[in-house]
């Protein structure tokens, strides 16, 4: 497999799913503001929407969309591992937590405000609509430690990403003990540290230009 990546960007949740699942999958670095793979060529061949993550299969198929790629990649992983069987109860449970990451913390909150074209008020709107998911996820984590109970899954390596990136767009996790403590607990493990430590020798400067900051517990 082959996975197209962008440092510190929402592909981080694959890279550390694929490193969790012990997954051997060949990193492709990806500069998104020209789409230019590093090594040569344009994601754009792959992707028409030229955005990771992307990933290659290892029979030649193109998937893409953080979500479709995280259920891939939980599939592939030893049964389990990093999802629950298809037709579980839990199953759902997964579906509807990669969607709600998805729509209502990166696409609602994160996107406009990286998003160099969107005006600052704009910006400042979605920084303002971060608080009811985040306080919806808070609850969730009251009395688990992950987001479908004692198992780590892909949508909480989802969220991880989410929680990294939350403090750079100005938005703080202080009011959030349990997303803090979330963060904390998945920074430990070896697949979440490793996959940082890598993006991070990679470049420093994409959300982040203090890179020691993504060491921290929000």
């Amino acid at each position: 497999m082959r996975l197209y990546y962008s440092p510190f960007a929402c592909s981080l949740a694959a890279h550390i799913a694929c490193r969790e699942a012990g997954l051997s999958v060949e990193l492709q670095r990806v500069h998104l503001d020209d789409k230019r793979i590093e090594g040569g060529g344009d994601l754009r061949t792959l992707n028409p929407m030229g955005l990771v993550p992307t990933l290659v299969t290892d029979d030649g198929c193109v998937l893409m969309e953080t979500s479709a790629v995280l259920l891939y990649l939980a599939d592939h992983a030893r049964a389990g591992q990093l999802a629950p069987p298809p037709g579980s109860m839990a199953r759902y449970e997964l579906v509807r937590w990669l969607s709600f990451v998805s729509s209502e913390l990166h696409k609602k909150c994160l996107w406009p405000i990286f998003r160099p074209t969107i005006p600052d008020a704009i910006k400042a709107h979605a920084r303002g609509l971060a608080h009811a998911p985040l306080e919806v996820v808070e609850r969730q984590l009251a009395a688990q430690e992950n987001l479908l109970g004692s198992d780590f899954s892909v949508a909480d390596a989802y969220l991880w990403w989410a929680l990294t990136i939350f403090p750079h767009a100005q938005v703080s996790l202080e009011p959030f003990p349990n997303l803090r403590a979330f963060h904390a607990r998945q920074l430990a493990r070896p697949s979440v540290s490793a996959a940082v430590s890598f993006e991070r020798a990679q470049h420093k400067r994409e959300f982040a230009p203090d890179a020691t900051e993504l060491h921290a517990t929000p």
